[in-house]
């Protein structure tokens, strides 16, 4: 069965500062992105899953998230 990542993107409101479940994960299956194009602006990026396949379920974004904003299926 294919490993489910969810970002709970009202939770998660300050990427810019956070970056816990980036420094956490061993693959490095996250990454931060601005959905404007061009946008330079922190407060507008957001953080997602780009390797869902790379996943060891080592739960390692679920502990270190202090928002809970990370669900694993």
């Amino acid at each position: 069965m294919k490993t489910k990542i969810k970002i709970d993107q009202a939770k998660c409101t300050k990427p810019e500062e956070c970056r816990k479940c980036l420094q956490a994960c061993p693959p490095a299956i996250f990454m931060i992105y601005s959905p404007e194009k061009y946008s330079n602006d922190p407060k507008e990026w957001k953080v997602d899953v780009i390797f869902t396949d790379l996943c060891t379920k080592c739960y390692e974004c679920i502990n270190v998230c202090p928002k809970d904003a990370i669900e694993i299926r």
